[in-house]
Parts: C-alpha cells; sequence; structure tokens
C-alpha cells in the first residue's frame, strides 16, 4: 500500500478546500493507498511538510492548489523516485491543464488513482526551479502585485494586468544562448517549459514539456492596442504568429541586468541578483496524470 499526502493551500484560487477534504474520503482508494491530509498556513509551510513527508517515506505527493503549490512541492522532488499529481484549485493551473487534468475534483481524484505517470522536466533558475513557465518583465510584475492580493481568480489578475500598465517600464537585459548576446528591453520573457500559463493562455504554443529543451518567448509591446491583440491571441493559441512575438530554443541561457532582476517562478514573484543561469534538467519530475 502506497503512503500518499494530500498537501492542501487553503489561500490558493477561490475554492472551498472542505468540499476537496470530503471527496477525497469519499473517492480514494482505500485498497491502493493510505492517505494523510495537511493543511499549509503559508507558502513556507509546504516545503517543510514535503520534507517531512520524505524522511516520513510517503511515496506519492497530491498538490491541492494552483501552480505555486504545485511548485513548492515540486521542489523537494527532483530526481527523486517520489509521484506528484495535482487537484487544482488555483487561479491558473497552467501545469495541471497542459497535462490534461481540469478543476473537476472527481476527475482529479480517478487520474490519482490510476498512479499512472510520465516524467516531465524541470527547469533549474540559479537556485530554484520552475516547472511550468516562468518569467521577467510585465508578468512578473502583476504576479508580484497578484501575491498581495486577498481576493483570488482570473478575473482579479486581470483587473491588475490592465490597470498596472502605466506603472510597467521595461528593463533591458542581455541575453546569452546558443553562442549567441544580444541585448533587449522586452515587455516579457517567458521562460516555458509548457504551452500555457493557466486558463488556456497559450504563451508558447510550440512547447513540449518532456523534450529536455527550454523555450524562451520574447515579447514586445507599442500600445495598449498591442496588447489587445496579444491577449486575443494568448486565448487562441496562435500568439507565435503575431510581429510582437519571437521564440527561441535552447538547453541553457544567461540573462543579466544592471539591476536585481524581478521574476516569477509559475506564477509566484521572486527577486534574483543580477545575473541568472537557466538549464534545463530532463525528466526530472514524476507527474500522475
Amino acid at each position: 500500500m502506497e503512503k500518499i499526502c494530500f498537501i492542501i493551500n487553503p489561500k490558493a484560487g477561490y475554492q472551498s478546500y472542505s468540499e476537496v477534504i470530503k471527496k477525497i474520503k469519499e473517492k480514494l482508494d482505500s485498497k491502493k493507498y493510505k492517505y494523510e491530509i495537511k493543511l499549509s498556513k503559508n507558502r513556507s509551510d509546504i516545503p517543510k511538510i514535503t520534507k517531512k513527508g520524505l524522511k516520513n517515506k510517503v511515496d506519492f505527493f497530491v498538490a491541492v492548489g494552483g501552480d505555486g503549490t504545485v511548485n513548492e512541492i515540486c521542489q523537494e522532488l527532483i530526481h527523486s523516485n517520489k509521484k506528484i499529481g495535482v487537484i487544482p484549485m488555483g487561479s491558473g493551473n497552467g501545469l495541471a491543464f497542459e497535462l490534461g487534468i481540469n478543476k473537476d475534483i472527481d476527475k482529479s481524484i480517478n487520474i490519482i488513482n490510476t498512479g499512472s505517470y510520465k516524467k516531465i522536466d524541470s527547469i533549474s533558475i540559479n537556485d530554484r526551479f520552475s516547472f511550468n513557465i516562468a518569467g521577467i518583465g510585465y508578468d512578473a510584475l502583476i504576479s508580484k502585485y497578484f501575491a498581495n492580493e486577498k481576493k483570488r481568480g482570473i478575473l482579479k489578475y486581470m483587473f491588475l494586468a490592465i490597470f498596472s500598465l502605466k506603472k510597467y517600464k521595461p528593463e533591458e537585459y542581455t541575453i546569452l544562448f546558443n553562442q549567441s548576446e544580444f541585448k533587449i528591453t522586452p515587455f516579457t520573457i517567458a521562460i516555458c517549459n509548457s504551452k500555457q500559463y493557466g486558463n488556456n493562455f497559450h504563451i508558447c504554443p510550440e512547447a513540449i514539456i518532456d523534450d529536455g529543451k527550454i523555450n524562451v518567448c520574447l515579447i514586445k509591446k507599442k500600445s495598449f492596442f498591442d496588447l489587445i491583440e496579444l491577449t486575443w491571441r494568448f486565448y487562441f493559441g496562435n500568439i507565435n504568429k503575431s510581429k510582437l512575438y519571437k521564440s527561441y530554443i535552447t538547453e541553457e541561457l544567461i540573462i543579466k541586468s544592471k539591476k536585481n532582476i524581478l521574476m516569477h517562478l509559475d506564477g509566484e514573484s521572486i527577486e534574483f541578483k543580477k545575473k541568472i543561469k537557466i538549464q534545463i534538467i530532463p525528466k526530472s519530475i514524476n507527474f500522475v496524470c
């Protein structure tokens, strides 16, 4: 019998986690799993719960939350033989959606009951990791603002995105990869392991989550109307057709700035020093899907 630990982030998204607990008790295969449920109080709790679970020989961790919750658990599981699954409860749920897991709790638990998994890539960013999409620029700024909001959800995110446009001033960065070096002042730099931020907003239609490659997507913006076009293309999955968009494929890159670099890792805001080294770690996470 496998030991499974459900780690619930009550602050993720806007749904009630009490319903999830009820469904776990009703629907989880009790012949296959011996389970425990842990509630986090804040972000720092999640890695602590995961580390304790590893010491207690938990075989399978399930994130009940959004991409940030998945990220905090996966940080501890790279190159282990442990499995991770997800019951999507966040505002975006990009990694879950990428892997075909939607917000139907019953279906998510049925996927967990199968226990079948695929190995997906990770992206190392200095001493941290991303498993879906990391970003520098405008989306990093919105992630910073979003983290301080009491109310979550896609509508709140879109509100912040629209009303923060005037505050955003693009910075200059130097990028080195594939034996090339150039300077850019982008609207956004997206470091992609998968196709989408979440809610079917596709930033990189070409990305494959287990191909051993990093997709680097650069977006420039000239006006408010450019943002409208980009938002439309995000949703319909053809942003790569925009003249404001360029993408590259690499296995590692370096990004440098004259200032500290604000970044988001799977939607969670973080600030790095002036130089970031980014590398792919192929097939390093066992994701149940």
